[in-house]
């Protein structure tokens, strides 16, 4: 499959993920699993995770798989690597120990290098 087609494939996957996870609470149900009081994924925000991480880890393969072709140098590879680390870093600490908001920092950081990563990846295609 082109790598084209496999970046928008893997988006798809994504961004179906996120719009089961951003539906309103009142249509999620109880919660599967239960990390606190009002914490923990429902039957439908499960369905959003399985969508999400396959979607998503099937982009960072193929971005790291191209990574050779957009010739980062390597300070940059690495603040890049940094960034997503600090910024999944975030997402899981708001999630686990509800610092409330802090997730949108670490998604958006996560998100702002992966857009920079694709459009390489993309021009390099």
């Amino acid at each position: 499959m082109p790598v084209r087609r496999q970046i928008v494939v893997a988006l798809a996957l994504v961004l179906c993920g996120i719009g089961i996870l951003a539906l309103p609470a009142g249509l999620e149900g109880p919660r599967v699993i239960r990390f606190g009081p009002g914490h923990g994924p429902s039957l439908l925000d499960l369905v959003g995770i399985a969508l999400v991480t396959p979607g998503g880890l099937w982009l960072l393969y193929v971005i790291f798989s191209r990574l050779a072709a957009v010739r980062l140098p390597s300070g940059a590879l690495f603040g890049l690597g940094a960034g997503f680390g600090l910024g999944l870093g975030l997402t899981v600490a708001s999630v686990f120990a509800d610092f409330s908001a802090w997730w949108i920092l670490g998604l958006s950081l996560v998100t702002l290098i992966e857009i920079f990563l694709i459009a390489g990846t993309w021009r390099r295609a």
